[in-house]
């Protein structure tokens, strides 16, 4: 047994030595690839280390000529077929206006309702952008895509608020920015962005200080702005009241987040100040403090929805579309309305530094803001 025992290994073994023959130098240990592995994740940090010590020693005029460099890369054109996609970037972009989420149509909309139009938005190509982006006529959705403006008015808890759970804030679930959020985990490519016009008394009411919900929303990407401190009548004000109004609100927010810049302004019921007082809208002051605003929406059946570098836009006196379904004028109508009528809409060429119009159109682009940005006329 001994004997038999002996030959066995005498038999793995050559069995061992001829497959490392056969297999010659294209088979390594498990050991020496752990060591190659070692060694290319030394160098990779090796590099880092490099070039973090390069970065230091940068001067600052190297610096900003590197950041040129950069902002020079993100420039470059974006090539597409224009034939194919026929961008039009004086078409409409829809400003949408909701309040809550909650049964009570048309001012609110339920949970499904809400759901049922972001979806309709990311299957029929609308991409929501930023406040911003739409004031500065900054457009980096897709080419062929069409920009939307998502507004909420009020600060309502249905709308946003907050919940304490296991001792940390987490957004309510059911309010709009929990039904954003969900969305945007199942089609992230949709994106997301809003802009909530708030009072002046405890708005989205709910767990945590007002400060604290204000950096919830900003943190992810959301905008809030002003829309007066008493969701005044502004037909029925003077001067010094309006300041008032507006002046408080920007106070109120500008105190909790220093720096920030709100660009835009929504009239409470859409109704905007008598003529000899519209001024204070654009700018004022109350007690020392300034504001500035500028773009101003109202609400209702109206349109056409044109964009800020169409020589027609009026500034402060913005349409939006009520955010419902099943009366002329609100959004499902201008859903349907862009179906059977896709020439109007704002379609994306996929580049923010270029606009691109067809052929005839390109009269209506507002030279002065355009400033370093192309015209493309196909």
């Amino acid at each position: 047994m001994l004997r038999n025992g002996k030959q066995k290994k005498v038999i793995v073994y050559c069995l061992l030595v001829m497959v490392i023959a056969l297999g010659g130098c294209t088979l390594s240990s498990p050991f020496q690839q752990s060591e190659k592995s070692k060694e290319e994740q030394k160098q990779q940090e090796e590099k880092n280390i490099k070039e973090n010590k390069e970065e230091e020693l940068l001067t600052e005029e190297d610096k900003e000529k590197k950041k040129e460099d950069e902002i020079q890369q993100d420039k470059k054109i974006i090539e597409i077929d224009y034939e194919r996609v026929k961008p039009n970037e004086l078409g409409h972009i829809m400003v949408v206006m909701y309040h809550g989420i909650m049964d009570n149509p048309p001012y609110h909309r339920t949970y499904e309702d809400f759901w049922k139009d972001l979806k309709y938005m990311y299957d029929k190509g609308y991409r929501p952008i930023s406040i911003t982006d739409y004031v500065n006529q900054n457009i980096t959705v897709a080419p062929g895509y069409t920009p939307i403006v998502l507004t909420f008015d009020d600060g309502l808890p249905s709308t946003f608020s907050l919940i304490k759970e296991n001792g940390s804030l987490k957004v309510n679930p059911n309010c709009a920015v929990g039904i954003m959020e969900k969305f945007y985990e199942e089609y992230p490519d949709f994106g997301k962005a809003a802009t909530f016009y708030i009072n002046g008394h405890d708005p989205f009411e709910g767990a945590g200080t007002i400060q604290e919900r204000f950096a919830y929303l900003l943190e992810r990407g959301y905008d809030i702005s002003n829309h007066t401190y008493n969701h005044a009548d502004l037909a029925t004000l003077n001067e010094q009241q309006i300041q008032e109004e507006l002046g408080k609100v920007d106070r109120m927010i500008k105190e909790m987040i220093p720096h920030y810049i709100m660009s835009t302004f929504s009239y409470p019921f859409g109704k905007r100040p008598k003529e000899e007082f519209r001024k204070w809208i654009a700018s004022g002051s109350y007690e020392g403090h300034e504001y500035a605003y500028d773009i101003a929406f109202r609400e209702g059946p109206s349109g056409p929805f044109i964009p800020p570098i169409h020589v027609k836009f009026e500034p402060y006196n913005v349409p939006r579309v009520r955010g419902s379904e099943g009366a002329e004028g609100d959004l499902w109508w201008y859903f349907n309305y862009y179906e059977k009528n896709p020439q109007y809409r704002y379609v994306s060429d996929g580049n923010p530094h270029r606009i691109a119009v067809p052929k005839g159109k390109e009269n209506n682009i507002q030279q002065e803001m355009l400033q370093a940005k192309e015209v493309y006329v196909y």
